[in-house]
């Protein structure tokens, strides 16, 4: 499993609406997969993203992922998720994932959608983003905080999906998830020209 390095504890709003922005969402996702609260970690992340990080990790079917799109990931699949996560996420890093250090939120808006973009790191390694997105709450979304590592897998999932209705469904998802994602990876600029030619191809073969 890929696992970049995303996220975090802290938080330097200590306003009335802290707890509510970004980087206190950020922070309790991570304790939430840190403490094997599995449902409070899907439920901290855009659902649509999530699915699809999930199907093109695993070669899912389009059924399978267009079933998920309509009906939700199933509790064992998010749980099996999280924990393969959490224990990648370990090794990678070499600290716990409640561990490490999230900066201020900085909002752009790209691909239609407002996203705030946190820097995380660990004490010795440089930062990398994590992106969460605006709407009745702040949301993290996989595809753009895993963008710089899933741009392929996600390309080659895009190519094998068949010419049905579960295909259909699923390549709906890419315009309406995936490429919002990847305008606002590519917005925030800390993946370089290689990433950002690879991510307009693959919003270019979304749209179709």
């Amino acid at each position: 499993m890929f696992v970049a390095l995303i996220v975090v504890t802290g938080c330097g709003d200590d306003g009335p609406d802290a707890a509510s922005a970004p980087p206190a969402v950020v922070a309790a996702w991570a304790e939430a997969i840190e403490q094997r609260d599995f449902e409070a970690a899907s439920n901290a992340v855009y659902e649509p993203s999530f699915i699809i990080v999930l199907a093109s990790e695993n070669g899912l079917a389009a059924a399978e992922t267009a079933t998920m799109l309509d009906e939700g990931v199933p509790p064992a699949v998010a749980a099996s998720y999280w924990t393969t996560f959490r224990e990648g996420f370990d090794t990678f890093a070499g600290h716990p994932i409640s561990t490490l250090n999230v900066g201020e939120s900085e909002e752009i808006e790209a691909g239609g959608v407002v996203w705030a973009v946190l820097p995380a790191s660990t004490q010795s390694d440089a930062s990398a983003p994590v992106f969460t997105r605006a709407g009745d709450s702040w949301l993290i979304d996989l595809v753009a905080t895993l963008a710089d590592g899933f741009v392929d897998p996600l390309a080659a999932y895009l190519e094998s999906l068949p010419d049905d209705a579960d295909g259909d469904r699923v390549r709906a998802a890419y315009t309406d998830a995936v490429a919002p994602a990847l305008w606002a990876a590519i917005e925030a600029g800390d993946h370089g020209d290689a990433f950002a030619r690879k991510a307009l191809a693959l919003i270019n073969a979304a749209a179709g």
